[in-house]
């Protein structure tokens, strides 16, 4: 992985992170770039659940709204 891969995949785990800074997030990818794009690919899966969770709780509001007034 060149250097500037590694400081992409490590602005992309610290951006939003509450855990890693910028130099935290390239330290762990130096050590572990694997688990760092793992990592990464997890926390944007929960946010797409947390998305369709969001989707399908307001589709469920709307259709008790019509059903019951």
């Amino acid at each position: 992985m060149t250097e500037r891969e590694e400081r992409d995949l490590a602005w992309r785990l610290a951006d939003g992170s509450k855990v890693f800074d910028f130099e935290k997030a390239l330290e762990f990818v130096k050590f572990s770039p694997a688990e760092a794009e793992e990592m990464i690919r997890n926390r944007e899966e929960t946010k797409r659940m947390e998305e369709e969770f969001a989707r399908l709780r307001e589709r469920r509001r709307l259709t008790l709204r019509e059903e019951f007034g």
